[in-house]
């Protein structure tokens, strides 16, 4: 029997799952339709962080109604899990549909903005500031319609804060440059990370990659977004200002509200602005920085020292010490050159794949001093191994002189291109390596059950051992769909169609005529059309290898 949630949620399959929690499709008994449920993992329950986050998802998104926000049904708890209801959205992800098109059109890439950046400001109105907007967190629908989702890390005006100080939270890739330094969050946050979103829908990339995320992060703080005219010349002069200005990385010379820049998409394509200049940030923060010059400056009067002769004693009294320390200098230094020459020396122990502790120690009892300890990631040695030392092994020292040792901090680790391969196979190789792994169920009638379709870390990146190793995968599943209950009477050749575009494998029976003619001898049901199908209309079915669906008709 299919589990029920909530005594009203019947669960059909699991479809994603996340750092948090498992989404299910699921049937509302009640109300007969399809919903998404959102269950926090039972292990997280007793953590009062990834509690209070979750219930903090469940605050901000059902305090929102927008056509362009992803909408709560219910909240509850069941059996000691703790649950959200929202609606099913049958969409891709602006991330997968970038990856599969590329850059997207001009229009359709402002049409998208004006619906994400318009739910956006929804919810700034409400108090509550997303943190985490990506692409990946945006559902597009077969007709155009943008959803904004996962809301698991906002920041709602009234709640306190639950992270730590010191620990930064979202999508490194499109991370406002103050979140990344540990600042507090604003609508500007929001309005930076929706930049890069224009950014990628324009160019079909997000602006920066690296070999770890912090190099990214320090891309964000220190490098201006690099134009979108670069990639596409024909992008409007005014499209692109959009994005300078909403990627700024002063909050002060971005959009101020979410507002203002939908009312700038609103008419970025007209023919009027599609030659304006292109705005200049560091102009418009000199302006700036003259005008509150000009408010708070005060003439100063500067007056001249005339220099008499006790200036002209002080400098020749500073130029005699000066001369005179030289000296002292100078006989200090070759004194000590003679005394080093009598020092016993000693070979420089070879440490390397010792312990620090080890190597410290073994370096001491030689009469040698380590005087720095440098860290770094390394792709042969385990965390806290000696990699190197300087002056190198083999070299004679004087005792009582100072080494430095390289150290690892870990192992570096290398993506490879998973794609075409199981999940049940990559994904516990990758755990033990650390990563947290996170699975999208797609389904496809072009992959066998289980296969890799798409990654979100691209072949070749390295990872250090610092970095947070986060992997997302979309995974093939088995076609799954409710037979229609309208293939009941319907053509024969008609409901063969429809359900082969929905990915199934039909056959057809036909019954004997003999058992449709009345006493009369006329058809009692016409003829070709579907009177009964295996299995019912009404149920879940899914496409597996050898099962078929079979109509039958007179």
């Amino acid at each position: 029997m299919a589990e029920m949630i909530g005594n009203r949620y019947i669960v059909v399959k699991k479809i994603g799952e996340g750092g948090m929690a498992d989404v299910y499709l699921a049937i509302d008994s009640i109300l007969k339709r399809e919903v998404a449920v959102k269950v926090l993992r039972g292990d997280l329950a007793s953590d009062p962080v990834n509690l209070t986050r979750f219930k903090r998802e469940a605050l901000a998104i059902t305090s929102t109604s927008h056509p362009n926000i992803v909408e709560v049904f219910d909240v509850g708890q069941h059996d000691g899990k703790h649950y959200i209801v929202m609606e099913y959205v049958h969409s891709k992800t602006l991330k997968q549909l970038i990856r599969s098109r590329g850059n997207i059109p001009i229009d359709e890439a402002v049409n998208i903005m004006k619906q994400l950046v318009s739910a956006v400001e929804h919810a700034h109105k409400m108090g509550i500031i997303h943190r985490d907007i990506k692409s990946q967190n945006v559902l597009v629908k077969d007709d155009g319609t943008v959803k904004l989702s996962d809301f698991g890390i906002a920041s709602i005006v009234g709640v306190s804060d639950i992270t730590k100080t010191d620990t930064v939270i979202g999508s490194v890739h499109y991370m406002a440059p103050e979140l990344a330094q540990g600042q507090p969050v604003k609508v500007q946050s929001d309005i930076y990370s929706l930049g890069i979103v224009f950014y990628e829908l324009l160019t079909g990339d997000v602006p920066y990659h690296s070999e770890t995320a912090v190099e990214v992060a320090l891309k964000h703080m220190h490098n201006d977004v690099p134009p979108v005219k670069n990639f596409n010349s024909q992008i409007p002069q005014s499209v692109e200002n959009i994005v300078i200005r909403s990627t700024s990385r002063k909050v002060d010379l971005r959009y101020k509200t979410a507002m203002e820049m939908y009312n700038d998409l609103v008419t970025c394509l007209d023919l009027a602005r599609y030659y304006e200049p292109k705005i200049n940030l560091k102009e418009i923060e000199e302006k700036k920085k003259l005008e509150e010059n000009k408010k708070h400056s005060k003439p100063q009067l500067v007056r001249k020292k005339k220099k008499n002769n006790t200036d002209y004693m002080n400098i020749f009294a500073i130029g005699g010490a000066g001369i005179l320390a030289f000296i002292i200098l100078f006989l200090l230094i070759n004194l000590t050159n003679g005394l080093s020459v009598k020092k016993e020396k000693v070979k420089v122990p070879n440490v390397i794949m010792y312990s620090v502790e080890d190597a410290v120690i073994l370096l001491e009892s030689q009469g040698l001093r380590v005087e720095n300890i440098n860290y770094e990631s390394t792709f042969d040695y385990d965390k806290g191994i000696v990699f190197s030392i300087s002056p190198a092994v083999g070299v004679e020292v004087f005792k009582d002189s100072t080494v430095v040792l390289s150290v690892s901090l870990g192992k570096k680790f290398k993506v490879e291109n998973y794609v075409g391969k199981d999940i049940n196979t990559v994904k516990p190789l990758l755990e033990a390596a650390g990563f947290e792994v996170i699975v999208l169920l797609v389904e496809s009638k072009d992959h066998k059950k289980d296969e890799i379709i798409n990654q979100s870390l691209y072949e070749g990146l390295i990872l250090d051992p610092t970095d947070k190793k986060i992997i997302n995968f979309d995974v093939a599943t088995d076609i799954s769909f409710m037979i229609p209950l309208s293939i009941e009477g319907m053509d024969i050749n008609e409901a063969k169609e429809l359900l082969e575009s929905m990915g199934a494998k039909v056959m057809l029976n036909q019954l004997n005529i003999e058992d449709n003619l009345d006493e009369d001898g006329n058809y009692i049901i016409p003829q070709g059309i579907v009177v009964s199908c295996s299995p019912v209309w009404g149920t879940y079915y899914v496409q597996t290898e050898g099962v078929v669906i079979t109509l039958s008709y007179y």
